[in-house]
């Protein structure tokens, strides 16, 4: 199913305009900061998933490996 829209992991806005093909986004641009590289935008539920990944929570420092 096509997602409604997909989200920008460059600046985390969403992005109507898409190509989505066999569940993979084929082509997106966004509007707000000119991303167009396909492998940077996430739908809805990727992005949820990502957020829950502390990897990838810019709020805090990386944790130190002392």
């Amino acid at each position: 199913m096509t997602p409604d829209y997909l989200i920008c992991l460059e600046c985390e806005s969403p992005v109507y305009i898409f190509e989505w093909k066999d569940g993979v986004v084929r082509e997106a641009i966004c509007e707000l900061c000119g991303n167009d590289d396909v492998s940077q935008f996430a739908t809805e539920d990727e992005y949820e998933d990502l957020s829950m990944d502390r990897r990838f929570d810019r709020s805090s420092p990386p944790a130190s490996d002392e």
